[in-house]
């Protein structure tokens, strides 16, 4: 999978409304927009009204969109004019969270994991400088992510794809927008990638194919999944995050 990115950049008539402060970068921060509306329709929003709420990013299922240079601030974090978040970080939106398709949700937040890692490794950053809105204002947001309790789950993502950078196996820059490791990263796959449903409340993520390994996290009834390759009844998830149990008592696969 790969997105585009692209940059709609706010107008410098706007600065002192929607990024009045020059800013180092010091933190990523994640939020999501609480609506249905794309990364194009996200980014037009911000950059054309006169409200003082801004952010960086925002990200759906195809596009990666930037409203504000990197050098400056934005007002999203709801931690007041001199506050970390608003002054020192990075804001990205994932976008989709309330759309009727949930699938698009889970690619748009595929397509943040990476964006974020690649972030992180743009500025230096290590993963504990990756907050969410919450961390800020105690705002519930990402809400999504929050309420499926899957911060962690994320979190392991973006170590995951952050590794992978490190080790020249996926591409770096934010412009690159492909989500795969490089082909001479890892053998290829043996089977065919497919997507799988979650139909029980709550299913474990294990650390390697075996149903002995450490739980890293855990995905809920509902999300749908892009599996890549199957092993002891398991199956790994393209994200890196780990293998799901590939019983059909607690997934469906989707044609």
């Amino acid at each position: 999978m790969t997105y585009t990115f692209r940059k709609q950049l706010v107008s410098k008539d706007k600065y002192s409304l929607k990024c009045p402060y020059a800013m180092t970068v010091e933190y990523i921060t994640v939020h999501d927009t609480a609506n249905r509306a794309s990364a194009e329709n996200e980014i037009k929003y911000m950059t054309t009204n006169n409200l003082e709420v801004s952010y960086h990013l925002a990200v759906d299922e195809e596009q990666v969109i930037q409203g504000l240079p990197f050098n400056r601030n934005s007002w999203s974090c709801g931690d007041g004019s001199n506050g970390l978040g608003n002054r020192k970080g990075i804001s990205v939106e994932i976008c989709r969270p309330l759309h009727e398709d949930g699938f698009l949700y889970e690619q748009a937040e595929e397509n943040a994991v990476y964006v974020v890692a690649r972030l992180l490794h743009q500025f230096g950053l290590p993963i504990e400088r990756l907050k969410k809105h919450q961390d800020w204002s105690g705002k519930m947001c990402p809400n999504r992510i929050l309420t499926n309790h899957k911060w962690e789950n994320f979190r392991y993502r973006v170590q995951w794809v952050l590794d992978e950078i490190k080790k020249g196996n996926i591409e770096a820059p934010l412009e690159a927008g492909t989500t795969a490791l490089k082909q001479n990263a890892s053998p290829a796959p043996a089977t065919e990638t497919f997507l799988v449903e979650i139909i029980c409340d709550s299913l474990n993520i294990r650390e390697k194919a075996d149903f002995n390994s450490k739980i890293v996290g855990t995905v809920t009834r509902g999300e749908v999944f892009t599996i890549i390759e199957e092993e002891n009844g398991l199956g790994k998830l393209k994200s890196g995050a780990g293998y799901i149990s590939m019983n059909s008592k607690y997934v469906k696969k989707r044609a």
